[in-house]
């Protein structure tokens, strides 16, 4: 159940209101020692902070068992030495007391304590007699205070694609949270953007907010990992998005922030800037069962989005009838190797040749690069490669 943030001051008002509006509980005697009125025993005070409830209790012996008993407590909160209240306990099988004339007297009260109280929480219990009046017994319960959540991981994906105009693209974001007091005690995760103009300022909303119910993005209901869906459109900035995740728990304490970055980047199409052919441009068809000479190409490819983009680089070839095929084998090398001077430098080598069975011709070569989003570019000139026989 969720908490209001007023009632952690409306609560205690009313209850004092409601303390003053009972019956008059004298004061606490002063006399700590020996008695002849009824004795004392077995004090307790609990709080159950689960409920929100108090429970006083104390045992009462006293022999003549026709005068009346009347038993009261002071209970003082940890953080002031100030009375916080006086209540009255029966032994009447109600409001708390379990078993009617037992000699145990008790009472259970809603309390509003504040989650965020630690120390010991004391009572002093007494009883009057007619004129007689029992020792003063004393009882302590030691609260502690509830400890903010803390996010143990984020995860998101460190970059994605602006889409196209008029498209959308939809991300998952999960953050991995703990509780010293229980994942029950978590509200949720929520997460603010950093300004793009001002980056002082942080900005939030309602819907930023991650959940841990089963709902949504959330796969599993409890399991300490919160979720939520991320839209990112084509009005999105490229830019780097600077997210901030705090996780609230129901007294109202929040974990530190954990930051984390989601840059938005536009797909850049493969650029061919180079395209020739190192070898001679005229070739002699390779006889049955053998080789024949090799065609070195190189290939000067660049690619905005980084040569990680590059997903193939290949040949386009068109034969003396007019066919296109693409050569996909060999392969293209940026290595270092293979007639290659320098690895990751962005040229390409490709060796290629032809076998017994192609036709004597004319051949026109095009350099072909796809990348990962399958942008595929082909280069604007071709090389001219003649094939004759023997």
């Amino acid at each position: 159940m969720i908490r209001f943030p007023f009632m952690k001051y409306v609560m205690p008002l009313l209850f004092l209101l409601a303390m003053r509006c009972g019956p008059e509980i004298p004061l606490s005697p002063d006399n700590e020692g020996e008695s002849d009125g009824p004795m004392l025993s077995a004090a307790l005070v609990n709080y159950r902070a689960s409920l929100g409830q108090l429970h006083l209790q104390v045992r009462v012996e006293y022999k003549p068992t026709s005068e009346t008993i009347d038993v009261y407590s002071d209970v003082f909160r940890p953080d002031t030495d100030s009375l916080w209240f006086s209540t009255r306990l029966y032994d009447e099988g109600e409001n708390g007391d379990p078993i009617a004339g037992d000699g145990y007297y008790s009472i259970t009260l809603d309390s509003a304590l504040s989650d965020t109280l630690s120390g010991d929480l004391k009572a002093i219990f007494w009883a009057v007699a007619g004129n007689d009046t029992s020792n003063i017994l004393s009882a302590l319960t030691s609260l502690r205070a509830n400890e903010p959540p803390f996010i143990l991981s984020v995860w998101a994906p460190d970059t994605i694609m602006r889409p196209d105009p008029g498209k959308e693209d939809t991300l998952v974001v999960e953050a991995e949270v703990t509780d010293p007091d229980g994942l029950k005690d978590i509200v949720a995760v929520f997460f603010e953007v950093r300004d793009h103009e001002d980056t002082t300022r942080w900005n939030s909303n309602p819907l930023f907010v991650l959940n841990d119910a089963g709902i949504g993005a959330d796969r599993i209901s409890g399991d300490g990992i919160f979720a939520t869906f991320l839209i990112i459109s084509s009005e999105n900035q490229l830019t780097d998005n600077i997210f901030r995740y705090y996780a609230l728990d129901y007294a109202g304490n929040t974990s530190p922030y954990v930051i984390d970055t989601i840059t938005v980047y536009r797909n850049y199409i493969p650029q061919i800037l180079n395209f020739f052919l190192s070898s001679p441009s005229q070739i002699v068809r390779p006889s049955a069962g053998s080789e024949g000479d090799s065609l070195l190409f190189y290939i000067h490819v660049e690619d905005e989005n980084g040569l990680e983009d590059i997903t193939l680089v290949s040949l386009q070839r068109r034969n003396p009838g007019g066919n296109t095929t693409v050569q996909s084998h060999p392969r293209a090398y940026d290595d270092g190797l293979h007639e290659d001077f320098s690895s990751g430098d962005g040229w390409y080598t490709i060796k290629a040749g032809f076998s017994s069975e192609d036709e004597p011709g004319i051949y026109f070569y095009r350099a072909l690069v796809e990348d990962g989003y399958g942008n595929r570019v082909l280069s604007a000139d071709s090389v001219e490669v003649t094939l004759v026989s023997e």
